[in-house]
């Protein structure tokens, strides 16, 4: 009879979390033969060592302490006096240790760490501060351990507003001794405070409550109440507000599209013949002598506390019209709006902005030519951009029924916003997508110079900006919901209810017939830095997908234009 093949598991680090690492391993794995590997002689960081041994051997643990480690090789770790643990799993449980370049810095380093006096501050300057394993606090030294660095999380907080502020900065003070609570690998545990120690079923139930509700906070967060309303606010407009969700940010804090398209109403026509546009287009066309300028600007209220990273995300967003239009992007000036801050936050901030607007608009072949700055109750930013034509503009209105309708990124940037501020997101969800945002699409735009027609998606909704292109040709279209990109995370933040404040007038304004369910809804979400949406002719939709998604954009065919008027979801 063949027989089962027995797992070899070594945990390098005899201290508290190796131990109670290796227990549970065996215990989860029965057979498996765990071994504990230490420089130090016996278990390390508890006085309940003999207790913790018998817990081990009972499981079939094994602890060899004296050792130093030679190399590790894929079935085995070998030992500097020639000895070999079989090992087809190694885990490092070894504590903390410094980092090499924390001794290449300027810093005031002790035993490889960088020294911090009692309030956090490093040791020499005011405007720095640490805490947790990086550091020594070398008026209280104290064992690495994750409860000195949650206790000093809050006097962290207070002293670098204080710092930012010019207030008094307050001592951390970590306790002297502290609980430890270690599983032994079924449902018991051991609970020791300095040289007192006791173990019973019921610690293990405490310590589980623990473990999980600790747990829970990270995942399941407490929705964001909107801030209170200021007291001179007449009655009428109070009651008018109260319980309404908290403003988003990027698109989704546009005004609806029925007012812009109100307003829009009401100007003149052009009265200059080298203005070759009206409002209402992605952007203004200009006659320059022989050259045509394309003109347009955006502005958009921070969604991330990255200051770098919006600032990346607002210039794509702002490109976006040129793209559209297929003209190449020239030249741009930027307003930047910043929250109440230091003058050193401010020369800072300012400067990170800057740069990464000029870096990202020198990727797409422009220039910052330069712009306006002040300060106000939050972060926003705003670009105009101008871009050059070298062919004719790819307008709205040059959709043909039988048209294929292309897109070249996924929706739901709203809902997934809206949710993110009511903490009700996903991270990896939420960086995923502004990972996305972040992208530059000139490559897309030089892909589709062909297209009949083409736009940018932004805070009207897909279904709005497919609405202009129809209207502007004089054509309905078809949507495939199957068919439609979608960010991951954006259906679920739909159906729980996390829509952008513009989506209900989005919806209004354009509604779209069969349109049913998360799918349906995401048609009217805002976007932000939102894909290229192309009307492209039937027969050259295969090669223009495989060229877009070979440069590595989840682009889609979502539908086609037809005779009919309106929008309808297939």
């Amino acid at each position: 009879m063949k027989m089962p093949m027995r797992l070899y598991s070594t945990i390098i680090g005899g201290g508290i979390a190796g131990v109670e690492l290796s227990m549970a391993m065996a215990h989860a794995v029965p057979g498996a033969q765990v071994t504990v590997l230490d420089q130090a002689p016996d278990i390390t960081g508890t006085a309940a060592a003999p207790r913790l041994h018998r817990a081990m051997d009972d499981l079939g643990v094994r602890f060899r302490g004296g050792v130093t480690i030679a190399r590790i090789e894929p079935d085995h770790v070998a030992l500097d006096d020639g000895t070999t643990i079989p090992a087809a799993f190694v885990t490092g449980a070894a504590g903390a240790r410094p980092h090499p370049w924390v001794a290449q810095t300027a810093l005031p380093v002790q035993d490889g760490f960088i020294r911090v006096r009692p309030d956090l501050s490093v040791d020499g300057r005011d405007d720095l501060f640490g805490a947790g394993d990086c550091v020594l606090m070398a008026e209280s030294p104290r064992p690495k351990a994750g409860v000195y660095a949650v206790r000093a999380a809050p006097i962290l907080q207070r002293n670098l507003r204080a710092a930012l502020s010019g207030g008094r900065t307050k001592p951390f003070h970590p306790q002297a001794k502290y609980l430890k609570l270690v599983s032994l690998g079924g449902k018991d545990a051991l609970a020791e405070r300095g040289d007192k120690a006791l173990s019973h079923p019921w610690l293990w139930r405490w310590k589980d409550r623990i473990d999980r509700k600790f747990m829970t906070q990270l995942t399941e967060l407490a929705p964001m109440r909107p801030d209170p309303l200021p007291p001179e606010l007449a009655t009428s407009v109070r009651e008018e507000m109260a319980g309404a969700k908290p403003l988003c940010a990027g698109c989704g804090s546009k005004v609806s599209g029925q007012a812009l398209a109100a307003a829009l109403a009401q100007l003149p026509p052009a009265s200059r013949d080298d203005v070759l546009s009206q409002p209402g287009d992605d952007a203004a066309i200009l006659r320059i002598g022989d050259a045509r300028q394309v003109l347009t600007t955006d502005h958009l209220r921070a969604f991330t506390a990255d200051p770098t990273l919006f600032a990346r995300i607002a210039t794509v967003h702002a490109l976006g019209d040129i793209w559209a239009m297929g003209a190449t992007p020239q030249a741009a000036v930027l307003t930047v709006i910043l929250p109440r801050m230091s003058e050193p936050l401010q020369t800072r901030t300012l400067g990170e902005i800057t740069q990464t607007v000029a870096r990202t608009l020198a990727e797409s072949g422009a220039d910052l030519a330069g712009g306006h700055s002040m300060m106000a109750d939050e972060l926003s930013l705003g670009l105009a951009v101008t871009g050059l034509l070298n062919g004719p503009a790819i307008g709205l209105d040059g959709a043909r029924p039988g048209d294929a309708l292309l897109l070249t990124k996924p929706i739901g940037t709203g809902t997934i916003l809206a949710a993110e501020m009511a903490c009700r997101a996903r991270g990896q969800d939420v960086m995923d997508m502004l990972a996305a945002m972040a992208r530059p699409q000139g490559d897309a735009a030089a892909i589709l110079h062909g297209a009949h027609a083409m736009t940018d998606v932004t805070g009207f909704g897909l279904a709005g900006h497919l609405a202009n292109i129809c209207r502007a040709s004089g054509t309905g279209a078809e949507i495939a919901l199957a068919g439609l990109p979608v960010y991951a995370g954006a259906e679920a933040a739909t159906a729980d209810g996390h829509l952008s404040v513009l989506h209900g007038p989005n919806r209004q304004a354009t509604p779209v017939e069969g349109a049913d369910g998360p799918r349906g809804l995401l048609l009217h979400d805002p976007q932000t830095a939102g894909g290229l949406l192309a009307a492209v002719a039937e027969t050259e939709v295969d090669a223009l997908l495989a060229q877009l998604r070979d440069a590595g954009y989840a682009a889609a065919r979502i539908g086609r234009i037809s005779d009919a008027p309106g929008l309808r979801a297939i």
